[in-house]
């Protein structure tokens, strides 16, 4: 890949466990994340935005001379559309665009020039948003995350969107985890904990990992708990193609690299790494890839600088 178009940036998310424990400050993960060798960052705002969803232009501005102070970019700005902000009703179509075009209001007075929204935004109203995104200058992207693909008919309509009305500011950010293959080293330790028994266990990921249906894998001398554990493998590790992205790439401002654990020097078992980077870059992708280390769903003790760390060694044998 060349490094002039495709560089590495990180999601803040990625530190939520030194982030919640206290032991970095917003100040700190900045710094960190450059000194790993990452060019920009991605903000979760409802996460470390100050009085979020309105900041003020005091905290905007010092976050600025934040970036500016470790040299980092901002990328993306990670809105968040809260259905269940009232105890008696769902938000309406208005609501949703008002808080959407105030995330967008606020990337913007913070130097971001796209904001990453969620699929919890319907076509209609995403189709409404675009003479915003025009005026302000900005992208509005949604996450396409696993289980979800190009063939949901609900993508299939925000896709010809990105095409058409919205080109050059609608567009997806596509999430690894729509590519996963099989369960990390952390969520399989999380299910011998729960009392999956290690030889049940192994069989399971075997036949998994040799596409046996589900239904036969059932036939196994499985408990009940066993048997909701195999079919939540089946259905979270059920991959979309990687030839997929050839639908997603040409309306790609952005990527969310999703990983989970890393072994030393070893490459992501759960995400096929080694295939989806040179697809990407064949396609010609330009722009950022995000790391989004989620391990701390699993453990909240993970040396998570060192994921990272092993994460910009990794993706470094292919950008």
């Amino acid at each position: 890949m060349d490094k002039e178009r495709i560089q590495l940036s990180a999601s803040l998310y990625s530190l939520s466990s030194y982030y919640i424990k206290e032991i970095f400050s917003l100040e700190d993960c900045l710094r960190e994340i450059r000194d790993y060798g990452f060019k920009g960052i991605e903000i979760v705002a409802a996460q470390m935005v100050p009085e979020y969803p309105n900041p003020s232009d005091k905290w905007l501005g010092e976050f600025k001379e934040l970036l500016d102070k470790y040299e980092l970019k901002p990328i993306c700005y990670s809105a968040y559309i809260d259905y269940g902000i009232r105890s008696d009703r769902d938000l309406t179509e208005e609501e949703i665009i008002q808080f959407t075009l105030n995330d967008m209001i606020y990337a913007k007075k913070a130097g971001f020039p796209l904001v990453r929204t969620q699929h919890s935004i319907s076509p209609a109203i995403y189709e409404k948003m675009i003479p915003h995104c025009e005026r302000l200058d900005i992208k509005l992207a949604i996450e396409m995350h696993h289980p979800h693909h190009p063939r949901v008919d609900v993508w299939e309509k925000y896709i010809e969107l990105m095409h058409t009305k919205g080109k050059g500011y609608l567009g997806v950010v596509p999430d690894f985890s729509i590519f996963q293959v099989r369960p990390h080293k952390l969520l399989v330790e999380r299910l011998l904990k729960a009392g999956f028994r290690k030889e049940q266990l192994d069989r399971v990921l075997e036949l998994h990992e040799n596409k046996v249906p589900l239904n036969e894998t059932l036939k196994l001398d499985l408990n009940a708990l066993e048997k909701e554990f195999t079919e939540s493998i089946y259905e979270k590790f059920n991959p979309t193609p990687i030839e997929e992205l050839s639908t997603l790439i040409p309306v790609t401002p952005y990527i969310h690299g999703k990983f989970y654990y890393l072994e030393n020097g070893e490459a992501d078992e759960c995400i096929p790494y080694d295939r989806i980077l040179p697809e990407i870059k064949r396609l010609g992708y330009e722009g950022y890839i995000a790391a989004e280390y989620e391990g701390h769903h699993f453990n909240m003790d993970i040396d998570v600088p060192g994921q990272l760390r092993r994460y910009v060694s990794i993706c470094s044998k292919y950008i």
